[in-house]
């Protein structure tokens, strides 16, 4: 047996959100919360994993657990606190919605991004910001961003913002881009603001020269959500080089030290 549907509801009564508010928290339509509720229907496991990341809870917990009035008292409390942690930090209403387009996609989304229906059908991922114009969060593909590990690794989402041609200047040298064009997608660093050449960071990769005719759509990459964690190992070696060679040279001045004496 499900419990969700009655969790829903009490998630929303402790937090005072009317079943609209609640929908528009999660991009749903209103007689669905109603629906779920009323154990109709369940939500998407997409849209679990979103209301159970919101509210701080297990999946496991909010599809297996009917909620006490305890554990509502105590959630509140801790979200009261956490309230007053944060302030200055972005309300979900100041929060924004953005578009995601995986790997999957890409072919998809170069000849269909001037369609509505399917851009609406693009899976949508809160971000903690407000961008100044149109967003978007792309898969990268390949790692020819990657140098030493660091990097723009294959498979991390990159933030965009969408730019026009003709706003790029001196201040976008060496930002990096991501160019939608006719055959592909595109990532790269610009190198010179006159010419559109996206270079790799990775200097085993050539640069992508990109034919004017054939741009669809340009993106400044802002920012980037990765799960790739760089190796402290060189770090490691270069601190346990420092040591020997310290430790080397205090016995130097101890056997100098021995012969004076």
């Amino acid at each position: 047996m499900s419990y969700v549907g009655q969790n829903i509801k009490r998630i929303r009564a402790v937090r005072k959100l009317s079943q609209a508010n609640f929908a528009e928290l999660f991009n749903l339509a209103r007689p669905s919360v109603g629906a779920y509720e009323e154990g109709r229907s369940e939500p998407k496991i997409q849209t679990l994993i979103e209301i159970a990341h919101y509210f701080g809870l297990s999946i496991d917990v909010l599809l297996t657990k009917e909620l006490t009035v305890n554990d509502l008292y105590s959630f509140n409390l801790v979200n009261q606190k956490l309230d007053a942690l944060h302030q200055g930090v972005p309300s979900p209403k100041q929060t924004s919605k953005a578009s995601l387009v995986l790997q999957s996609q890409h072919l998809n989304y170069i000849v269909n991004h001037q369609k509505r229906d399917f851009l609406e059908s693009l899976p949508k991922c809160e971000l903690p910001f407000l961008g100044k114009g149109v967003n978007r969060l792309f898969e990268m593909i390949g790692d020819h961003m990657v140098v030493d590990q660091q990097g723009l690794h294959h498979g991390d989402f990159l933030f965009c913002e969408k730019v026009d041609w003709d706003s790029i200047d001196q201040s976008h040298e060496n930002s990096v881009l991501l160019a939608v064009t006719k055959e592909v997608i595109a990532v790269g660093r610009l190198e010179k603001f006159d010419t559109l050449e996206l270079a790799a960071d990775n200097p085993s990769f050539k640069p992508v020269s990109i034919d004017m005719e054939s741009l669809i759509e340009l993106w400044v990459v802002r920012g980037k959500l990765s799960t790739h964690l760089n190796s402290p190992k060189k770090i490691e070696e270069k601190v346990h080089s420092v040591e020997e060679q310290l430790k080397a040279l205090m016995q130097r001045m101890e056997n100098i030290e021995q012969k004076n004496q």
